[in-house]
């Protein structure tokens, strides 16, 4: 986390979390990473449906991922109301992990973004 407050981002906090080895040792220096900024509701109504060819056959995906950026509380991390799930991020976050080389994250570009199902 000291990368996250080297860089004085916005919109997260930490908490506490036990973490244990296979033989129920207490591992220290973990913590959780609650995102606490939000922006509103996701519009999924504003994604394109484009054509996607799978080995099953050809299926729909709803391309982009839309909130209103007047909702938006101007965190460099934040979810958007409800609960979607996502974790969004600046683009100075995605430069700092990728200086810092950290693994076991991906970004995707919100006008990238592809799903399969329909909201």
């Amino acid at each position: 986390m000291q990368l996250l407050r080297s860089h004085g981002f916005t919109g997260w906090s930490l908490y506490e979390v036990s973490v244990r080895d296979k033989q129920g040792q207490l591992i220290p220096g973990y913590s959780g990473l609650a995102i606490t900024g939000r922006c509103g509701d996701i519009d999924w109504s504003q994604s394109i449906e484009l054509p996607r060819i799978r080995p099953a056959g050809i299926f729909p995906v709803w391309k982009g991922f839309f909130f209103d950026p007047a909702s938006w509380d101007g965190s460099d991390f934040f979810m958007a109301a409800g609960d979607s799930g996502f974790v969004l991020v600046v683009e100075e976050v995605k430069k700092a992990f990728e200086r810092a080389k950290l693994r076991n994250v991906g970004f995707t570009p919100l006008d990238q973004f592809e799903r399969s199902w329909r909201p």
